[in-house]
């Protein structure tokens, strides 16, 4: 199955208007068309919009060519092989499970072809039983890559050690494709459960030097900021680890991912986190540009709501929310509102002079809900 999409639309819904130019298609080998699909896959991996988009109707003309294959093509290994890597690679399944209750893969190992047909049907205990003892490393270049990325698939809910090795043969087996980007973008978020923090800031890294460009770039950078925030309390140290690791990665390309982090930790209580991550994207922020005014607002409401409320005070009661989009001036209503409440606390100085006035411990109570409140209603 392909990295990212479902299997393509039944070919009775898609054929009729997906005839073949020419009529030139239909002469291709089979094992041709799918090389073209692999091609047109890696693209999507090196950031092409518009191959993602075009990739599911891409599929269905595919899989219309090979069922127009005369039999006597599947007698060729490199065709035979080809079917089973167009349903790995996200194509209908009904074309390899017709040829093979026909004897047309007899070259195949019938598990393979079994347990391929069974994952493309969505049959994944079945699947997996018939995939996963298969030792992906002997099969041919074309299939080997694919079926790793398959088998950690399948043992990740399960199995997520085994699982992390088979995203390691599946990289190693595939590089610089769209194998190996979705394999290192799910690996990458199965470390984070783990708590391997020092392998997540490693193979992050990886990802965003090397993958940048790609069209699911984006939504891992979202998680990837998401599973820093959600850490443990960082330590100094693993907070330098994970700047280092950063450092790989180019200027612009770090800033966002420092913005990321900063609102994710404040949204999630992590103060420190969050204070640090505005002061890096400040630094790589051209000064009064969009992102230099979103750093200096994270890092100014990490100090508010962190402890510090004069430091971060001073830089929000100057701020513009003009120049905030909404979420963002969102957000400052709702620092300075918190630093409104903190105001109005008793003095720590006082209480412990003169102990807390009448009532004041309640208020301090009602008035630090409140607090939570604002802060909970920026993250919604």
């Amino acid at each position: 199955m392909s990295p990212t999409l479902p299997l393509a639309a039944p070919l009775m819904a898609l054929g009729l208007v997906l005839a073949p130019a020419h009529g030139q298609e239909a002469a291709r080998q089979p094992a041709d068309l799918v090389r073209s699909l692999q091609t047109l896959q890696d693209e999507i991996a090196l950031g092409s919009a518009g191959t993602h988009l075009s990739q599911r109707a891409r599929l269905a003309q595919i899989a219309e060519q090979l069922a127009l294959a005369k039999p006597e093509v599947w007698k060729e290994p490199r065709n035979a092989r080809a079917a089973v890597t167009f349903v790995l690679s996200g194509g209908d399944p009904r074309i390899l499970k017709k040829l093979s209750e026909g004897g047309m893969l007899s070259a195949l190992d019938a598990k393979l072809v079994q347990g391929v047909v069974a994952y493309g049907e969505g049959r994944s205990a079945e699947a997996a039983e018939l995939l996963v003892p298969i030792a992906a490393r002997w099969l041919e270049p074309g299939i080997a890559g694919h079926l790793a990325l398959v088998q950690a698939e399948l043992t990740a809910g399960k199995e997520p050690r085994k699982a992390l090795a088979f995203f390691d043969e599946a990289r190693l087996l595939s590089p610089g494709t769209l194998i190996e980007e979705a394999a290192l973008r799910r690996q990458i978020s199965l470390i984070a459960a783990t708590k391997d923090y020092d392998r997540f800031d490693m193979l992050a890294a990886n990802y965003l030097r090397r993958f940048a460009r790609s069209v699911y770039a984006a939504s891992f950078r979202q998680q990837f900021a998401a599973d820093v925030a959600a850490r443990d309390a960082a330590s100094a140290g693993r907070m330098a680890k994970l700047v280092g690791a950063l450092e790989a990665v180019d200027a612009p390309e770090r800033r966002d991912i420092y913005l990321l982090i900063a609102r994710e930790a404040l949204i999630r209580g992590k103060f420190e986190l969050a204070r640090l991550a505005g002061d890096k994207a400040v630094h790589l922020a051209e000064a009064a540009s969009p992102e230099w005014r979103r750093a200096s607002l994270y890092a100014a409401a990490a100090f508010v709501v962190g402890g510090d409320m004069e430091t971060g005070m001073s830089t929000l009661e100057a701020m513009d929310k003009a120049g905030l989009d909404e979420e963002d001036a969102e957000l400052l209503a709702a620092a300075r509102s918190v630093a409104a409440e903190v105001r109005r606390l008793p003095a720590a100085s006082q209480a412990a002079a003169d102990g807390p006035p009448p009532g004041a411990v309640e208020a301090a109570r009602q008035s630090m809900a409140r607090v939570d409140q604002l802060i909970e209603a920026v993250s919604k």
